[in-house]
């Protein structure tokens, strides 16, 4: 955690505290009041950032710490806390998972660090299939989509800037039970996406974060496209 205002940081500390304990998830608080106390291995360790965004009187914004964080830490999710949401365009550059008025702290707070700990969550868990007896560990956040083909499904995954295919027989209706709280939405009978590379979800096609464009069904359309923008934050 990290805001220049210390009444305000303890009252964060005191409210992730209570959500975390709630929820059962352990974990360890660290809370500063400057991007000068961060140190790398605090940097280096940290899952879930809790961030303000304009630090008074100092040279530098909660973007600025947001990108030294992303240069140690990929997976970490970011969650912004401010009282100018005018700044959310920035943080698409350092990915955000989610921007947090202060005026709504009590409200959203434990709702958007659940979401966190499930995103956290999807980008460790792995993917088990099974191809000629050999079984092969799939990180889930490596997961594009799955296509269902008859009685087989392919598992489209993106490796840094490679893209491999894996086909084995499967159930795409099982598959979306399995993954639905991993992050993983079906947009079509055909289709399960994992919304983490969804760029836009349209009645008529889901646009990919690799400009893939796949069909999206009309049946259950609208409660599909809630669940996208609720998992967006929206």
């Amino acid at each position: 955690l990290c805001d220049d205002d210390p009444a305000f940081l303890s009252e964060v500390s005191l409210q992730t505290t209570n959500t975390l304990d709630r929820l059962g998830i352990p974990f360890v608080l660290h809370a500063f009041t400057s991007m000068e106390q961060l140190s790398a291995p605090v940097l280096a360790a940290c899952d879930i950032a809790l961030l303000d965004v304009d630090f008074e009187q100092k040279r530098y914004t909660g973007i600025d710490i947001a990108k030294k964080l992303r240069s140690v830490r990929k997976d970490a999710v970011i969650i912004f806390i401010t009282n100018y949401i005018e700044y959310a365009p920035e943080g698409y550059e350092v990915q955000a998972f989610r921007y947090l008025l202060k005026k709504d702290l009590h409200r959203r707070l434990p709702e958007y660090l659940q979401a966190a700990a499930l995103r956290l969550k999807s980008t460790r868990q792995t993917f088990k299939i099974k191809i000629h007896g050999e079984v092969i560990d799939i990180p889930l956040r490596q997961v594009l989509y799955m296509e269902s083909q008859g009685r087989k499904v392919i598992v489209h995954i993106k490796k840094d800037t490679s893209m491999k295919e894996y086909t084995y027989y499967a159930s795409i209706s099982q598959l979306e039970k399995q993954l639905a709280e991993n992050g993983f939405l079906r947009i079509h009978k055909s289709y399960l996406v994992n919304m983490r590379y969804l760029k836009a979800f349209r009645h008529d096609k889901a646009i990919l974060s690799t400009d893939i464009l796949l069909p999206v069904s009309q049946t259950n359309y609208a409660a599909r496209k809630q669940e996208y923008l609720f998992w967006k934050g929206c």
